[in-house]
């Protein structure tokens, strides 16, 4: 067994039992005399959910599965998205069916989304990754806005001054689904060292910087042309360097897709994962009568 250290000392005596006083995390029943493998008489959670309760194996194993399902969902809605994509050109779909389309997607990706930011059932003294998960959720519910704002007309957004309050809106929303983009990477690594998965967490720490600034480099890029090309309409002259800055953009485009397509493998990994920390966490709550005890 393995020994932890308190600052009131060793965590178990010589016989393998808690020595020392201890709570449970979800009752706060006091722990001392069990064992790691044991329950909590009180709460019926594993002694190993306060003991080491970081892990993802010891958590409520109800919550993990939502956790997987909503990655499922995620990835099943990309997959959705490129083959709406392609049909439409096809003539397979109509431009108006691919929109209403789009729409079901969006919402169906907006719900496998809010099922991986589930808050964790109450922990006492504890409310893990809080910050990065309500950061994901208000980008997820600007998100849905912003594809709801798209299915109005374009003749009732073109009219004063609802042109002009559009273009700050969607600038403050794409400001927001940045931020959300970011605290994504941060879940995601949060959750891989709670696995542990050493080379998760690294692959989600490198992508949250590769990405965002891909995106980010993108967004500059995009105010740079538009500016641009709204100086030349302006003075009727022809607007200089758009050829460079079409490759750049390309390059930029490349990187966003590269690690667009990471992204995927990441999430695919950590669905995985996640799918069988499930497992793990449901034979730990064996014999408590129930995994789902918030």
């Amino acid at each position: 067994m393995e020994s932890y250290e308190f600052e009131s000392g060793p965590m178990f005596d010589a016989s393998g039992v808690i020595g020392i006083d201890h709570y449970c995390r979800r009752c706060g029943y006091n722990l001392r005399g069990l064992r790691e493998e044991g329950i909590c008489p009180e709460c019926g959670s594993p002694v190993g959910l306060s003991i080491r309760g970081d892990m993802l194996r010891f958590a409520d194993p109800d919550w993990v599965d939502k956790l997987a399902m909503g990655i499922k969902i995620i990835l099943w809605m990309v997959l959705a998205k490129v083959l709406i994509a392609v049909l439409m050109p096809a003539g397979v779909v109509s431009l108006q069916l691919a929109e209403l389309l789009f729409f079901a997607v969006a919402v169906a990706d907006f719900y496998g989304a809010w099922l991986l930011t589930e808050p964790e059932p109450k922990i006492i003294g504890e409310d893990t990754n809080i910050t990065a998960r309500r950061v994901v959720r208000i980008a997820l519910i600007v998100g849905i806005a912003s594809t709801l704002l798209e299915l109005i007309p374009d003749r009732v957004l073109a009219t004063e001054p609802l042109d002009t309050i559009l273009m700050f809106l969607i600038a403050g929303m794409g400001l927001i689904g940045l931020a959300g983009e970011f605290a994504k990477f941060i879940y995601y690594e949060q959750l891989a060292n709670r696995i542990p998965d050493t080379s998760l967490a690294d692959r989600a720490r490198f992508l949250r910087w590769a990405y965002l600034i891909s995106l980010l480099l993108g967004l500059c890029l995009g105010v740079v042309m538009a500016i641009t090309a709204a100086g030349a309409l302006a003075t009727g002259a022809a607007g200089g360097g758009f050829a460079a800055m079409g490759c750049i953009g390309a390059v930029i485009g490349l990187a966003i897709f590269v690690f667009g397509i990471m992204t995927l493998l990441l999430l695919d990994r950590l669905r995985k994962a996640l799918s069988e920390q499930a497992k793990l966490a449901r034979e730990n709550w064996a014999g408590s009568g129930g995994g789902n005890l918030a």
